[in-house]
């Protein structure tokens, strides 16, 4: 991911800087996008690279700063996954959230408002937390799928070279080719100037959401969230430590009654057609129309 990184920070929104080191965005490099995948022996996700919140959340501020050079739509990117728990959107499935995947985003502004970093930052540059807690609130930052935002950018960019779909040569071609142009109704958004490289791009990530909605990332998610929701109940686990790091909630697993039950979760690698019928699990339809 260190080649996708040297690419967003062409355009580096230096004045980031002091709220990377904040401790809110400091947790962040213990939440992997691939929500508690990478856990298990399955021959893909357990073999991609590392590829956390954190590098995600600076992407996205990097992208935003380059298609806007705006401090307040950069720092709502930024901070737009600064309340995403542990194991990211599983927590979306014990809270019977999967098919929006926003039960966490309502906390943004709550979580800024307590760190002393964050907010210190805030106003020495003049910035009030209600214009940085809500990236929604800017087009360029997220807009309604299949529209492309900053947001759906970079986690598509990201992870097209984590799965292994691109290189970073084509990456690099996707990303220069985009630039901002308005809509119909006056908004704005970023967008392909080449029809053969927009086409290009929107198969790719296609092919990521094959990956997104397949039988294993459903059924996996799904097997997380009963180990969590046990680990609730039984108070092995409270809804803060749902903001630590995914290592220190595996370890408070690890030390339990669920020890056995997460040795069985990691052992999982594949799934297999039942013929006496599916169950079905619904998934957010993921797809970008980028042109």
């Amino acid at each position: 991911m260190n080649e996708l990184q040297s690419l967003y920070k062409k355009d580096y929104p230096v004045f980031i800087e002091p709220y990377l080191h904040s401790k809110s965005m400091q947790r962040l490099k213990g939440v992997d996008m691939n929500c508690g995948l990478q856990f298990t022996s399955h021959s893909g996700f357990s073999s991609y690279g590392s590829y956390s919140r954190y590098d995600h959340s600076v992407g996205v501020a990097c992208i935003i700063w380059h298609f806007t050079h705006d401090k307040k739509q950069t720092l709502a990117g930024l901070f737009h996954d600064i309340s995403t728990r542990v194991f990211s959107h599983v927590i979306d499935f014990v809270k019977n959230d999967y098919l929006v995947q926003e039960s966490t985003e309502d906390e943004t502004r709550q979580i800024l408002l307590q760190d002393v970093g964050i907010m210190n930052q805030l106003l020495c540059d003049g910035i009030s937390v209600d214009e940085v807690s809500d990236y929604h609130a800017y087009p360029i930052a997220d807009n309604d799928s299949p529209r492309l935002s900053s947001d759906r950018l970079e986690y598509t960019l990201g992870n097209l070279l984590n799965y292994r779909k691109r290189k970073i040569k084509e990456i690099e071609k996707y990303y220069n080719d985009l630039v901002v142009g308005v809509l119909e109704d006056g908004s704005e958004e970023i967008m392909f100037q080449n029809p053969e490289i927009a086409e290009e791009f929107a198969f790719g990530a296609l092919s990521c959401g094959m990956i997104y909605s397949c039988d294993f990332d459903r059924y996996g998610m799904e097997k997380l969230a009963e180990i969590l929701r046990k680990a609730l109940k039984d108070n092995i686990l409270e809804e803060s430590d749902l903001y630590l790091s995914e290592i220190e909630v595996v370890n408070k697993i690890l030390h339990s009654d669920l020890r056995n039950t997460w040795d069985e979760y990691t052992r999982l690698y594949d799934v297999v057609k039942d013929t006496s019928g599916d169950i079905m699990v619904n998934a957010k339809k993921r797809y970008i129309d980028p042109y």
